[in-house]
């Protein structure tokens, strides 16, 4: 049984190998001649039955003395004479012999095994146009041209600006620092106090036109609401009692009485628009206090 086999064996590979004969490629180098380091090309074809699969070497096959750059297959074109395939390969030699020669094989598949079937080998000239010798001695060249130079950034103006400008904001704080706290202060204060006015104003003047008194109960709870942020307590949630105990003031004390009669009551007045104007001339006293406790504080 062991003879049988490798007989079997052995007619297997004479099969192959003389299939392999049959089947002859052809790589050739589409230049005469190459130069150190720079690309030239070597085409592949093959030319087989359309049943037959072959296979071109790829990045892992050694071109020595050739190196690989790219590789450029294409498609297979079939008639009466068989199958064509064809690839391109960009190869670059650094070796400084003279003639220098390539061969490559294409695989071709029979059953379980690959037969490598290889071209002719086809040779290239060395061109040292741009290969010096090492036994020339070499020659300089005075270069006398100025070459332009790029602008570097200057980190030490750089940080001694940013220290100069921290220096005269931190002095001109340190002299002026309270007054402009003061002023920012006395700003959003007035900013505050006219977005009041123009709505209390125009919730008065509607309560007074229409006669309405949900305008005056919107009217008494700007005003309210006002009050609350000017003096830091909270005056929205108070009652009529509670706001003289913190706010003492007859004028201002009688006037939330009677709209307290007239919004709870449901009943009209034609003095409504009178004690309306009492709140805001008190709230605007309130304001013109708070203005004054910041001018004449010393620290704030």
């Amino acid at each position: 049984m062991d003879i049988v086999k490798r007989l079997l064996i052995l007619i297997t590979l004479l099969a192959g190998n003389a299939f392999g004969q049959g089947i002859k490629p052809t790589g050739v180098f589409l230049a005469d001649s190459i130069e150190v380091g720079k690309p030239v090309y070597f085409s592949l074809s093959i030319r087989h039955k359309p049943e037959t699969e072959v296979f071109f070497p790829d990045s892992s096959y050694n071109f020595s003395p050739f190196e690989l750059i790219s590789q450029r297959s294409f498609v297979s074109s079939t008639d009466e004479r068989g199958s064509l395939d064809s690839a391109v390969y960009q190869l670059a030699s650094f070796d400084v012999s003279r003639v220098q020669s390539l061969k490559l094989p294409v695989y071709v598949f029979f059953k379980k095994d690959c037969t490598a079937v290889f071209t002719s080998p086809d040779s290239v000239f060395l061109v040292k146009s741009n290969f010096l010798s090492t036994q020339q001695d070499p020659v300089l060249i005075a270069e006398t041209q100025l070459l332009p130079l790029s602008r570097q950034f200057n980190f030490s103006i750089l940080i001694g600006s940013v220290a100069l400008i921290i220096g005269v904001v931190g002095s001109i704080y340190w002299v002026f620092g309270q007054d402009i706290y003061k002023q920012w202060q006395l700003i959003k204060l007035q900013r505050r106090h006219l977005e009041y006015v123009r709505s209390f104003n125009r919730l008065m003047r509607n309560a007074r036109e229409r006669n309405n008194i949900k305008d005056a109960e919107k009217a008494i709870i700007v005003w309210k609401n006002y009050l609350e942020r000017l003096e830091k307590k909270p005056f929205a949630t108070y009652t009529t009692r509670e706001i003289m105990d913190n706010m003492p003031d007859e004028d201002l004390a009688d006037a939330l009485k009677n709209m307290d009669s007239i919004v709870y009551g449901q009943g009209k007045s034609s003095n409504m628009d009178v004690y309306l104007e009492v709140l805001k001339t008190g709230a605007t006293r309130i304001y013109r206090n708070k203005r004054r406790f910041i001018l004449d504080s010393p620290e704030i």
